[in-house]
């Protein structure tokens, strides 16, 4: 349907993935962890669940 003319057609990076990480520190765990847990409990997400509060836990414990 002519999208090339005003879209710049196709190149290498439609074919990508782009996959990003993000890091959190302790405040930033303390912060995201209880809400995500809470959450992920509610959708039945096990594993994330889990996840969330280990993190929380091993925050309150400091660094492993």
């Amino acid at each position: 349907m002519a999208a090339g003319r005003y879209t710049g057609g196709l190149w290498v990076g439609s074919y990508l993935k782009i996959c990003t990480h993000q890091w959190l520190d302790e405040k930033g765990v303390a912060a995201v962890a209880p809400p995500a847990a809470r959450q992920s409990a509610t959708e039945g997400m096990e594993g994330h669940r889990r996840a969330a509060s280990y993190r929380l836990g091993r925050q309150a414990l400091g660094p492993i």
